[in-house]
């Protein structure tokens, strides 16, 4: 009721109409959610390409991949009619990346290859673009690994954590990277990243237990009645978690939730 009015008052705000999709693809109306986001679309005349993204990412999520095909085809020209300047380079930068994932879903990986390219190019270079960097760096690491490039995927997700802005990383990267050595036999990388992973797992869920309260909560243990291994790695995570650390890192929901949304493509 409340979007329904506020579509009356603000008939051509394209963000409104994306959000009462959001709202109604979520509670399982997908054909009513499917009418506003290309009522969305119609209204991205001044090269907006957020509305085609999204639609196209609804319809990945239900296997229409060629669908979502068109209409990502659709919102490139249509970013590329005024040069993106709606939602600035992050906006085509975000298409592109759906893009790639959606073309390696239907097999396309050469295509998928050049898009993941094209959208790091047009990524901006400033530190407010680093988790766009992040998550198409991921992408590419992802994808090198089922070409079984092994050495360039690991290239790619240490790029991928140095430009992911959350300290120390999250899960998804470190455990793509306990694949990759996995796959590269190093069973010390392997076990380090797993680590990491189940570290940042915890931190995201919000229920972990802080390292100090691990360090000393592993002296009563059975194992073993001295210090954890590793405890350099250990101390250096405590002094990530400084006062000032988040004021330094800029994080927000709102980037986190971008970037799981779209690692998360792999994922159909």
């Amino acid at each position: 009721i409340v979007f329904s009015k506020a579509a009356r008052l603000f008939p051509n705000s394209m963000n409104l109409l994306i959000q009462w999709a959001d709202l109604q693809s979520d509670h399982g109306e997908d054909e009513k959610g499917r009418l506003l986001y290309e009522a969305a679309c119609h209204r991205a005349g001044d090269g907006s390409a957020k509305p085609f993204q999204a639609l196209a990412e609804f319809e990945m999520k239900r296997r229409n991949f060629v669908k979502a095909q068109s209409i990502l085809y659709r919102g490139a020209q249509c970013a590329a009619s005024s040069n993106g300047i709606a939602d600035g380079k992050n906006g085509l930068a975000r298409l592109f990346h759906t893009w790639g994932v959606c073309e390696y879903h239907l097999g396309n990986e050469s295509k998928a290859q050049q898009l993941l390219e094209d959208a790091l190019r047009v990524t901006g270079p400033g530190e407010a673009d680093s988790t766009m960097r992040s998550l198409i760096l991921y992408s590419m690491a992802r994808l090198e690994v089922l070409r079984g490039e092994h050495l360039l995927a690991q290239h790619c997700i240490g790029l991928s954590l140095k430009e992911n802005l959350f300290p120390g990383g999250n899960s998804l990267i470190w455990k793509l990277w306990a694949e990759i050595a996995e796959k590269m036999e190093n069973k010390v990388l392997e076990k380090r990243c797993k680590e990491q992973a189940l570290l940042r797992w915890e931190e995201e869920r919000g229920g972990t237990v802080s390292d100090l309260s691990r360090l000393l909560g592993a002296r009563g243990s059975d194992s073993s009645s001295r210090l954890p291994e590793r405890t350099g790695s250990v101390m250096k995570d405590m002094f990530r978690k400084t006062p000032w650390s988040s004021k330094v890192c800029h994080t927000s929901g709102r980037m986190d939730r971008v970037w799981y949304q779209g690692a998360n493509l792999w994922k159909l």
